[in-house]
């Protein structure tokens, strides 16, 4: 498995690059206003073989393709059968969302929705070890601004994010 570094651009965002197998190198910018950079370097080459510009819906449909959300190779068929109806999103809490200022037990999302909280990246705490919660609990409560990275089926997710977006 390549280690992927990551590396802090204070004011632009975040730089990872992932050292592959064959000693290439592919790194990632990805900018605060969402846009992302992509850079294919050969070897221990110091410049960039290719190099594109991806807006933030772009590098998100291209990331669903390389997850499998579109085709799955033959060998991975029953991971795909187990995971068929399995939808991941992320959501942003706004100032005018029924989930601003509720918490997680309250909402019931586990019971009432079919909804799990992975994780919720808080936008105003950036560059804080506390900016990312994972699995949070119960008692968690959503506040105007956070990442919510939930998953359900895709009906349940459709709905939460009906009611709750």
């Amino acid at each position: 498995m390549s280690v992927i570094k990551e590396a802090e651009l204070p004011g632009l965002g975040k730089k990872f690059q992932i050292n592959l197998e064959n000693g290439e190198r592919i790194a990632i910018v990805v900018h605060d206003d969402g846009n992302r950079e992509i850079y294919h370097f050969a070897g221990d080459e110091d410049e960039p073989v290719d190099s594109f510009l991806l807006n933030d819906q772009e590098a998100r449909q291209i990331g669903s393709i390389i997850a499998g959300a579109f085709y799955q190779p033959k060998t991975l068929e029953k991971l795909e059968t187990a995971v068929s109806d399995l939808r991941i999103e992320w959501l942003k809490v706004r100032e005018q969302s029924p989930i601003n200022g509720r918490s997680i037990g309250e909402l019931g999302l586990r019971k009432n929705h079919g909804i799990v909280v992975i994780s919720v990246i808080d936008e105003k705490r950036r560059n804080k070890r506390e900016a990312v919660c994972i699995n949070p609990g119960p008692g968690f409560v959503f506040t105007p601004g956070q990442i919510i990275i939930a998953a359900g089926t895709s009906e349940k997710m459709k709905q939460f994010e009906e009611e709750m977006f």
